[in-house]
C-alpha cells in the first residue's frame, strides 16, 4: 500500500441512517464502501473489491451477520480480511458467537466514535503487519533452484514465525509425519540446515 493510499473500509448494515453516519465519520480518513445487505457485500467481494477491514451488523433481514461472515470466509481472497461486528445486540452469548465465528472484535451500538476509530486502527495495523510478515522476498525466491509449492509455502510462513512441527500440524490440520516431510523438503529446496534461517526469505 502506497504512503498516500487510504485504507479501505467496507460497512455492511441494513440501517441507512447508520450507513450515513459511518460514511460521515470514516470518509476522509478511509476509502469507504457501503453495503445495505450481506448479499450486496458478497457481490462486491466476489467482484474483487476487497477492503482492508469490514464493519458488519448482525441483526439484518434475509442474511444475518453470522451467515455473512461464514460466506466471506469461503472466499479465498477475502478470508484474511479482519471483520468487526458493529451491532445493537449486547448479550454476552451474541458476542461469544460473533468472536467464535471469526470476527476479530465486537463493538456494541450506540458506539463511541473515538473508540470505533481506535479499534479500526488497531486492526488495520495488525492486518498490515500480517501482510508484511507473509510477503515473500521475490528477489531471493528467484534464486531458488526449485520453487516452493503452495503447500510448502504455507508451512514455510509458519516456520518463519517459529512454529513447531506440532503447532504447524494443528494449524494446517496436516499429520505430523506429513509436516516433517514438508519441512525437510523446504530446507532442502532453500539449501539451509536450520529452520530459523528461513526468515531470510521472508520480510
Amino acid at each position: 500500500m502506497g504512503m498516500c493510499e487510504k485504507s479501505k473500509v467496507l460497512v455492511i448494515d441494513d440501517d441507512m441512517m447508520l450507513l450515513k453516519m459511518a460514511a460521515e465519520l470514516l470518509d476522509g480518513r478511509y476509502d469507504v464502501s457501503l453495503a445495505q445487505s450481506g448479499e450486496m457485500a458478497l457481490r462486491l467481494l466476489h467482484k474483487g473489491i476487497l477492503p482492508d477491514v469490514i464493519l458488519l451488523d448482525i441483526d439484518m433481514p434475509c442474511m444475518n451477520g453470522y451467515e455473512v461472515i461464514a460466506e466471506i470466509k469461503k472466499i479465498k481472497e477475502a478470508e484474511p480480511i479482519p471483520i468487526i461486528f458493529l451491532t445493537g445486540l449486547s448479550e454476552a452469548e451474541n458476542e461469544i458467537r460473533g468472536l467464535r465465528s471469526g470476527a476479530v472484535d465486537y463493538i456494541k451500538k450506540p458506539f463511541v466514535q473515538e473508540i470505533l476509530l481506535a479499534r479500526l486502527e488497531v486492526h488495520l495495523d495488525g492486518g498490515r503487519r500480517m501482510r508484511e510478515k507473509n510477503s515473500l522476498d521475490e528477489e531471493k525466491l528467484r534464486l531458488l533452484i526449485e520453487p516452493l509449492t503452495e503447500t510448502e509455502l504455507k508451512v514455510a510462513k509458519l516456520l518463519a514465525q517459529s512454529f513447531t512441527n506440532d503447532e504447524i500440524s494443528r494449524e494446517l490440520n496436516y499429520s505430523l509425519s506429513y509436516v516433517k516431510k514438508l519441512v525437510s523438503r523446504i530446507l532442502s529446496k532453500l539449501n539451509i540446515r536450520i529452520r530459523n534461517e528461513i526468515k531470510q526469505y521472508l520480510k
